[in-house]
Formats: C-alpha cells, structure tokens, sequence
C-alpha cells in the first residue's frame, strides 16, 4: 500500500510539472502560431507571386524587346492587379522605363529615382524593401536575366500592409506582445511597438536599442524558434527569434514576463490544486480501505466460522458497550441436547451441520437490537436489550419449539434435535460473569428436569 501511495503521488507530481511545461509550451505556441499564419499570408504570398511572374514568359519577353508597346503593357499589368489583388509593376533596364499596373509610367533616369540603382546592386535576385510610408506597402522586386547571364530588370509586386498592421495591433492586445521585424542589415522594417516605427526616412537600427545591445552576443547565438531573457526597461521580457529566410529578415516577438508568469502562475495553481484533489480522494481511499480492512479483520477475529454467530469476544465487548447504557438485559442460554451421542453415532461432520441449523433457527429469532453468540462447543446465549424476563422466557420457548420441529436430515434419514434453555434478567451493574452464571444455572435445571424445556433464574 505505502508503495502505491508513493507510486501516485510521485506520478501526480510528474503530471503536475509535465503540465506547467506542457502550458509554456502551449503559450509560446499560442504566441508565435498567428504571426506564422500572418506572415505566410501577408509577406510570403506576395514573394511566391512575383516569384511566378518572373518565372513566365509573358512578362520576362517584355524586358527583351527593343520596342515595346506601351499599352499593351500596361492593360496586362491591370488584368494582373485585379487578379492578385497586388501591384504589379514592370523596370526594363534596356528602356529605363517603369511600368505600373495602375497604369502609371516611371522615367528610371530621372535623379529622385532611388529605389532602382540601389535595389539593382543589392545581393541576391529577391529583394523586399518596404515604401510609401503614408500606407505601408511591402515590394518584391524578382531580378530578371537573359540567358547569356545580362540583367534585363525587375519584375514585381506591391502588397499593402494595412491589414498586416491591425493584426499586428489585434495580437499585441490580445497576448501583450511586440514584433520587430529586422532586414539583413539590421534596420527595423515592421515593429508594432510605436518606439521602433521608422519616421519618414529615419530607420531605426537594432544597435541603437540599449536592450539589444546588452543582449547582443546572446542575440547572435540564438537558435530559430529560441528564446532569452533579457531587460527591457527594467522588466524582464521573453525574447524569441525565428528567421524568415525567403526575405533574408529576422522576427524577434517581445512578450513581457509579468504577462507571461501570471499564465504560468495560473497553469500552476490550477495543476496544483487538481494535484491537491487527487491527494485528498486518494488519502480518502486509502482510509476507507483501511476502514474496510478493519472491519474484514475484526469480523474474521469476531465471528465464530462454523455458525457466522458472533463469539466470545465479540460479546465481550459487545457487553461493555451497553451495560452503561441499557437498563435491564435479559439472557437467554441454549444448550444442544444430547450433542455428544450425534457425534459418536453420527460424526463430527452431522453434528457441524446440527449447529449450523440451530444457530440458523437462532438468527431467524432474533429481534433488530438481540444479538446471538456461540458460546463454546454447542452452547449459545442470546442477549435482549431492554426486555423483560417473561418476554424472554416467550422467545426462548418459541425457539425450542422451531428446533424441535425441524426436520433435520443425516443421510437421507431424519434426526430429532431439542435442546435446553435458561432464561435470566440482569440489572445495569451486573458482570457478565455473574449473569452467565445465573442463565447456567437456569439452563442446569431444564437439564434435570428432562431437557427440551425452558427454565428461569429468579
């Protein structure tokens, strides 16, 4: 027993601790699984779409036309703007010409073009830039090349960010965090914490922040999807990092730890108090089990095992229970008659079943606060709270009556039975001893007047 208390309550502890990580777990999921579904619909599409369009033919011949038609162009850039519900724009190198799904055209040799020298000496064919601060919109621009190797131009999409914003705005409301997304250099592109938005053409700078430069080399070493400590105006925040590697940027998701610890705090009292629960329940078990083994044992201690009569001790203690509290006990004692000779001519086995059958007349007699006892071999007593000796000596004589009349059977053959009784009353003070003694002698007299007969002591 004491092995499976130990047994459960170290497995309710595990679950307990499995549990609190189980909710760290679920929390940073819950954190960080909406920003991965934001991304893939609002940055992601937009790469994979101008991706697709760099790759056909019926944008890409357009950059390697010597003459082109500028109509046709730009209503094949419209039917691509209301099917993808994004900018779309053309930057030919060998024409120095922009062309805009909205029907507009860019001179690119123009001295406030900026965008087109810069992106085009940029590393790598992708590149996201983000413009037109008054509405955010995010542009990927694919490079194109001939197939001798030569840079023809651009092909690429603008996605407005509006949507992506309120989001932003929704999730900060709903877990308290803050999202920085950094480019390749550092720059602060997107944050939904008004301190890191850039202003106009001021940028903000991850090494300009005082907590990312004090978490620096630990920020550097970061794993995708890990997560640091660190101090942010004096609170401590849980910092996460995960790479978005089709734009060469970085994600770091900012969630203060009070936020964080009460949920925790919360998942833990929660387990706990289910962990306390189950203490209780189980310590209530364990104690109606013990409860139950004690009463099995006492039963088994008490009980006589051929007549299922209580035995001596059983009286014993029965006796020092109600003599207090009962004013008067009537005693009746039943003795077998002739017992010995249904041993020798019968067996011990017939006379085992002769009082088996006669403590199962007694029982069937019994009133609700009676109780019977096997005495010793086939004596029995029958003690009667709060009865009178004339209403005693009535029951005594209706059991005689019940032995004598019933029919007991030794191998196919009938067998008389009677038996003797002496009746006695005792007062509250008595010893059981003493009142024993009385239904003795009571008992002794039926015997000599012939058995099969009910005598009271006066």
């Amino acid at each position: 027993m004491l092995i499976c208390i130990i047994f459960v309550i170290g497995y309710a502890s595990y679950l307990t601790i499995s549990n609190i990580v189980a909710e760290q777990s679920r929390l940073q999921q819950q954190s960080i699984a909406p920003v991965f579904s934001l991304v893939v619909e609002e940055l992601y599409k937009p790469v994979h779409t101008a991706q697709a369009l760099a790759s056909t033919g019926s944008l890409s011949n357009l950059l390697t036309d010597s003459e082109l038609d500028q109509a046709a162009i730009l209503n094949h850039l419209e039917q691509l703007q209301e099917n993808l519900n994004m900018l779309v724009f053309v930057a030919s190198e060998q024409q120095q010409m922009q062309f805009n799904s909205d029907g507009t055209t860019i001179d690119l040799q123009k001295e406030n073009i900026e965008w087109y020298p810069k992106v085009k000496a940029m590393q790598g064919d992708t590149v996201a830039i983000l413009g037109n601060r008054e509405n955010v919109h995010l542009y990927v621009d694919i490079k194109v090349y001939s197939e001798q190797g030569n840079f023809l131009g651009f092909i690429g999409v603008g996605k407005s960010l509006q949507s992506f914003w309120e989001a932003f705005q929704q999730y900060k409301a709903t877990h308290g965090y803050d999202l920085l997304f950094v480019n390749n250099v550092d720059e602060v592109v997107l944050s939904s914490h008004r301190d890191f938005q850039a202003q106009f053409t001021d940028i903000v700078n991850l090494n300009e922040l005082s907590w990312f430069k004090n978490a620096a080399q630990e920020l550097a070493n970061m794993e995708n999807l890990s997560s640091i400590i660190i101090q942010i105006e004096q609170d401590d925040h849980v910092v996460t990092q995960f790479n978005l590697p089709q734009l060469d940027w970085r994600v770091f998701l900012i969630s203060p730890m009070a936020k964080r610890q009460a949920e925790i705090n919360y998942a833990f009292f929660s387990h706990s108090a289910q962990l306390a629960a189950i203490l209780f329940f189980l310590l209530l078990f364990i104690y109606a089990a013990f409860a139950y083994q004690r009463k099995s044992i006492e039963a088994r201690i008490n009980i006589d095992p051929l007549t299922k009569l209580a035995n001596r001790d059983k009286i014993n203690h029965w006796f020092e229970e109600h003599t207090e509290k009962e004013n008067s006990l009537a005693l009746i004692m039943v003795d077998i008659d002739h017992f010995k000779n249904i041993n020798d001519l019968y067996g011990h086995n017939t006379g085992d079943k002769v009082i088996k059958e006669v403590a199962k007349i007694l029982r069937s007699n019994l009133g609700e606060q009676d109780v019977a006892s096997r005495w010793g071999g086939e004596e029995f007593i029958i003690f009667m709270p709060n009865t009178s000796l004339s209403v005693a000596s009535q029951l005594a004589e209706k059991i005689r009556k019940d032995i004598e009349l019933n029919l007991f059977t030794v191998n196919s053959q009938s067998l008389k039975v009677t038996a003797s009784f002496g009746v006695t009353q005792a007062q509250r003070a008595e010893k059981l001893e003493s009142i024993v003694a009385d239904a003795d002698r009571a008992l002794y007299e039926a015997k000599q007047q012939g058995r099969n007969r009910v005598c009271k002591a006066f």
